[in-house]
This record gives C-alpha cells, sequence and structure tokens, in this order.
C-alpha cells in the first residue's frame, strides 16, 4: 500500500507537465497564463507529499529489515535447538541400546535379564516423555475453570506416594480466606502434570529433613505458585541447561531421570499463556516460580 501511495503521489508532478504540455498544443489562448499557473499545483503538492511521505517510508523499510532479521535468527536459534536436542537424544539412546545388544552377545543371565529390562524401561520412559512433550506442545486444550487450591492438595497428596516423600518437611502456604486464590482458566490434567513434575523434582533432588514449601499469592492479574525446597541446588552455570530437552545437571546424572521434566512444565505454561522460572542456589536449594493469568472474575 505504500509503495503504491508513493507511486501515484510522484505521478502528480508529471502529470501536471502532460497537462501544461496538452495546453500550449491547442492553444490556450489569452487565459492561458492563469490556467498554466494552475497546472503547477499538482506538481508542488506531488514534490510535497513525496517529501513527506519519504521518511516514513525509510522508516518503514528498517523495520521490515528488522523484522526479517529477527525472524531468521529465530529460525536459526529454533534449528540449533533441535540439533542439540537430536544429538543428546542419540546419546541418551546410544547408552541403554548398547546395554542391551551386550547382556544379548551370550546367553543372558538372570542379573543381564534384569539390565535388559531396566535399559528398556528407560528407552519407553525417554519416548514417553517426548511424546508427552509434542503433545503439550500441539495438542487442543481443554480448559475449565481451575481451583489451584483444590489442585495443588491433589498434587500433593499423589507426591506422598514418591519415595522418601514421607522424610520430607512439607509446607502448603496458600491464600483461602477471606481472599482465596483466582480461579484461572486451564487443562488441569495439564496443569497437574506440570506442578506434578516440579514436587517429584523437589522431592528427588533434596534429602531425609530437607523442606519444601508450596507458596501461593495473586500479583498484577496473574496467580503466582512457587515450589521451593533446601535440597542440593544447580549451580550457576547450567540454570539455562535445564529448560532444554535432555539436559541435565553434572550432579544429577546418576539419578533417574530423562531431563524431559521442566521444558514439559515450560511447554505447559506457556501454552496458557503463563510462565515457569526457576531460582536456584547451589548446595542451598531451588525455587520454581510458575505464572498464570487469573480468570477473568465471572468467567
Amino acid at each position: 500500500m505504500r509503495r503504491f501511495l508513493l507511486s501515484a503521489l510522484l505521478a502528480l508532478p508529471a502529470l501536471g507537465l502532460v497537462t501544461s504540455l496538452v495546453w500550449w498544443l491547442l492553444g490556450g489562448g489569452p487565459d492561458y497564463r492563469i490556467t498554466g499557473s494552475l497546472t503547477w499545483v499538482p506538481v508542488l503538492v506531488g514534490l510535497l507529499a513525496a517529501l513527506a511521505l519519504l521518511p516514513t517510508l525509510a522508516v518503514g523499510a528498517l523495520v521490515r529489515r528488522r523484522e526479517e532479521h529477527v525472524r531468521a535468527e529465530a529460525q536459526q536459534e529454533h534449528a540449533e535447538r533441535r540439533r542439540r536436542l537430536l544429538a543428546r537424544l542419540d546419546h541418551e539412546m546410544k547408552n541403554p541400546i548398547q546395554g542391551i545388544r551386550a547382556a544379548l552377545a551370550d546367553e543372558p543371565s538372570d542379573r543381564q535379564r534384569a539390565s535388559i529390562d531396566l535399559q528398556a524401561r528407560r528407552l519407553s520412559g525417554l519416548l514417553g516423555d517426548l511424546r508427552k512433550i509434542s503433545e503439550v506442545e500441539h495438542a487442543t486444550l481443554e480448559r475449565s475453570t481451575v481451583n489451584l487450591a483444590e489442585l495443588v492438595d491433589e498434587v500433593v497428596l499423589c507426591a506422598g506416594e514418591l519415595p522418601g516423600a514421607s522424610q520430607r518437611r512439607l509446607g502448603i502456604s496458600l491464600p483461602r480466606a477471606p481472599r482465596p486464590l483466582p480461579p484461572v482458566s486451564a487443562d488441569s490434567d495439564l496443569l497437574f502434570l506440570a506442578l506434578s513434575n516440579v514436587l517429584t523434582n523437589a522431592v528427588k533432588y533434596s534429602a531425609p529433613g530437607d523442606a519444601i514449601e508450596i507458596r501461593g499469592r495473586e500479583e498484577d492479574g496473574q496467580v503466582v505458585l512457587e515450589i521451593a525446597d533446601t535440597g542440593r541446588g544447580i549451580p550457576a552455570d547450567e540454570l539455562a541447561l535445564v529448560w532444554e530437552e535432555l539436559e541435565r545437571s553434572r550432579e544429577v546424572r546418576g539419578t533417574e531421570g530423562s531431563g524431559l521434566g521442566l521444558p514439559m512444565v515450560r511447554a505447559i505454561m506457556e501454552r496458557h499463556g503463563g510462565t515457569a522460572n526457576l531460582a536456584s542456589w547451589h548446595g542451598q536449594g531451588s525455587t520454581v516460580t510458575l505464572r498464570l493469568p487469573a480468570a477473568p472474575a465471572g468467567g
């Protein structure tokens, strides 16, 4: 549209000149000087309009160029993330496959059969988690009005069955009266999955006697949930890595897990228009902060 307007305005001076020439050829008569002078009006208007529009067009061209550059960078970053994911996936799958092959080289003993079963379950769990992330990113959300206090109680009840959960000091601090947490419009199953992942990590990466707290508040039209623990924490140089698929802190690579939990949590939050962030202090503990838009009043 801008190009069309610029072409039209730049055509006005030429139109004025052509009009003057035609008038001369037709023998303009004594009134020519008045009429001829009027033919310069479109010329001047066109020139002034073109001069006024040029800065806007120049800025527009710069903005478009910047947008194209940002899109190109985003595509490059996405491609690089996928490349890193595939490289890590190749590494993660290679070890159990080699273990299975080694166990099958001879007649497997009971110990080797147990190893095969363990590696097979590890592969199955890894592929299952990858499938879950894909479903989270693309599945249609089945939204309903979710009471987060009730959902947290349900998650805590289920987490009580985790190994070692009874040896943690678990506390819940959610406002219930007179102004409880507002509800959210969300897929309750996916939110349950996100909260369960975070709470499971808090139990898994803490020790007997450590504290785990679930806190909630309303802030600027959002519901904020914090799951904090006094566990081992994460080294500062690895904080950014935990959000990437299959990445794990070097200190927990001997602990069972796929490295897909937190990326799944972030994907769920983002599908709901929210965010997930992590703060951690090595040797002291971690806090995962989840933010979701509160449901409209009466919604």
